[in-house]
């Protein structure tokens, strides 16, 4: 069966986590997320971003994370919240210690911002 452009930004959600809480290179980290954008830009360029909803609401913190980045100029205000809310983690109340950067991320994101043609 022929992979869709979804199946290529999930294994490449689930590639980034493993790196991180397994401590593996970040140019492993950063080549997942060069693909994980590729496949993301036809998704949405298909009009298809809908599928990536629901990652915003995943267990998973860094799946939330990325996939806010990927979806944050088709849905600014849901993107934000959920940045938000990462960036107010902390390892105090329970954020796994390999999540850290993730947290620092999001509050970078919220601050700066991401460019009108990300993904």
């Amino acid at each position: 069966m022929k992979k869709d452009d979804l199946d290529y930004v999930i294994e490449a959600l689930q590639k980034r986590d493993e790196i991180l809480i397994n401590d593996k290179p970040v140019r492993l980290y950063n080549k997942y997320f060069d693909k994980m954008c590729i496949y993301a830009k036809k998704i949405i360029d298909n009009n298809r971003q809908e599928e990536l909803l629901p990652f915003l609401d995943s267990d998973n913190v860094s799946y939330r994370r990325d996939v806010a980045g990927l979806l944050y100029n088709c849905y600014p205000d849901r993107c934000k919240q959920v940045l938000k809310e990462i960036s107010e983690m902390s390892v105090r109340d329970g954020l796994p210690k390999y999540y850290s950067d993730i947290r620092i991320s999001a509050k970078m994101t919220l601050e700066i911002g991401i460019p009108k043609d990300f993904p």
